[in-house]
């Protein structure tokens, strides 16, 4: 949404606001609103800024991340390819593509337990 009105900064920097146009401040606006649950948008109705509406969305969910990451712990603890449908192909997407999401949400996982974690998802169908 933000890059197709190229205000791609405003995640980074919400005090670009400043520089944008009444129209453009209108829809970032609108926009900021629109990605919420209604609980916090009848909370946050009423802000007329944009970057004070951004800044209290963050504080809300920012909570979130660490549930992110114990929910993708799980899954990635859960990672089973005997249980999996799908190919080894498919497999490997699926748990790189968890470890991705871990690192993402900053919780780095050491190489050689990553190995460790492979190989144990593979075991039960390869015998190790």
């Amino acid at each position: 949404m933000f890059r197709a009105l190229g205000i791609a900064q405003f995640i980074t920097d919400p005090s670009i606001r400043d520089t944008l146009s009444d129209i453009d401040q209108a829809i970032l606006l609108i926009l900021l609103r629109d990605s919420y649950s209604s609980g916090l948008q009848t909370a946050l109705t009423w802000q007329t800024v944009s970057a004070t509406t951004y800044k209290l969305l963050v504080q809300q969910y920012s909570h979130l991340s660490k549930l992110l990451q114990d929910s993708l712990s799980r899954q990635y603890q859960a990672l089973n390819f005997s249980s999996y449908k799908g190919s080894l192909t498919d497999f490997n997407a699926t748990f790189n593509n968890v470890v991705a999401r871990l690192t993402l949400s900053k919780l780095n996982i050491d190489l050689i337990d990553k190995v460790n974690q492979y190989f144990k998802s593979l075991e039960a169908v390869y015998l190790l």
